[in-house]
């Protein structure tokens, strides 16, 4: 197995004492595994499908942030293949769409793009430097490149994002994180103060209501009853809502876990990623077999699943020729309940 070392880093004289990251390679079946771990956190990547983080582990305590495979082993996807199909766990990148759809206007209009974006079923070419994980890859349909930076510092795991646009023309996209987490009854989804309800995207029988409705955060009244949206519940509620925030001032979000109080904390520039995407996933979906228990709580950039919609909608960003957009995520694994900051902006 090779190792990789961080090298000691220097500001104004001094050395920075925080632990070096460490950065292994070995393979997980027949696909390669890169791992950083600096004694606190430790992450594993898989290049060859969608560069996706298959775990994120807080080593003091143990625990595991990322939903493991349910029941189909981690194997390469083909390009426009249908994401419930492959192992829908880990951390994946959505973009430029999450929801398949047709882009709808201009010189790409009718180019059709895939469930869940084009990046999370294709390889990414990688590289370690300095303890730091590199990835890129570029769009089949759309004309731009992504690459993004994994890195481990004090209590968290950083990702730095940089999207270049390869076109002579502009062209909309949105962008989502696509982290499902590793849940257990009673967690708790913590959301900045001032957002008091959310737009609903899908809601499995209706049960929070229509798409395009809006329902009460935290707790939603319907039928005469209340439904405390930020706790988990069982798989047998037989739940799965995909729920979106208006635009955010504050950039976070984060889920507890009091059995062990411990948090996993998301945070991202709101004025670059203004929304969030929540899923919450309690038995209902996929329809037809045993339904996932899992959440995900998605930094993003739209208030859509579908880039058609988003663009219909206004609620899309705009790459400009040969342009490039840069953006960082924040994963923080804790102790305790993280406190409201304006860390985010």
């Amino acid at each position: 197995m090779e190792s990789v070392a961080a090298a000691p880093k220097h500001s104004g004289g001094l050395v920075d004492e925080r632990p070096r990251t460490q950065a292994s390679v070995d393979t997980l079946g027949e696909l390669t595994r890169i791992t950083l771990t600096d004694g606190a956190i430790r992450v594993a990547v898989l290049p060859q499908i969608g560069g996706k983080m298959t775990s994120l582990r807080r080593i003091v305590s143990g625990r595991e942030f990322l939903l493991q495979p349910p029941e189909r082993p981690y194997r390469l996807a083909s390009y426009g293949a249908r994401f419930e199909d492959y192992d829908t766990s880990g951390f994946d990148e959505s973009l430029p769409t999450i929801s398949d759809c047709e882009y709808p206007e201009e010189e790409f209009k009718g180019v059709a793009l895939p469930d869940h974006g084009e990046l999370w079923s294709i390889p990414w070419q990688h590289e370690i430097r300095n303890g730091d994980l590199w990835l890129r890859a570029s769009g089949t349909r759309l004309p731009y490149a992504l690459t993004k930076c994994v890195r481990i510092e004090h209590e968290a795991v950083v990702v730095s994002y940089e999207l270049e646009s390869l076109s002579d023309v502009p062209f909309r996209y949105l962008w989502s994180a696509h982290p499902l987490l590793n849940i257990e009854s009673g967690c708790r989804i913590i959301l900045p103060s001032d957002v008091s309800e959310l737009l609903i995207n899908s809601s499995h029988r209706n049960r929070l209501g229509t798409p395009g409705d809006k329902c009460g955060w935290p707790v939603h009244g319907v039928n005469g009853s209340k439904i405390d949206l930020s706790t988990i519940g069982s798989r047998s509620d037989c739940g799965a809502d995909k729920l979106f925030t208006d635009r955010l001032a504050k950039g976070w979000c984060a889920l507890h876990y009091p059995a062990s109080d411990e948090s996993i904390c998301f945070r991202f520039n709101s004025n670059i990623v203004p929304h969030l995407g929540i899923w919450i996933c309690q038995g209902g979906w996929p329809s037809g077999r045993a339904g996932h228990f899992t959440m995900a709580l998605e930094p993003c950039t739209s208030g859509y699943d579908s880039l058609a919609e988003a663009i219909r909608s206004g609620d899309c960003e705009l790459l400009l020729p040969r342009a490039t957009k840069r953006w960082e995520l924040r994963i923080e694994l804790r102790q305790g309940v993280p406190e409201e900051a304006d860390k985010g902006n």
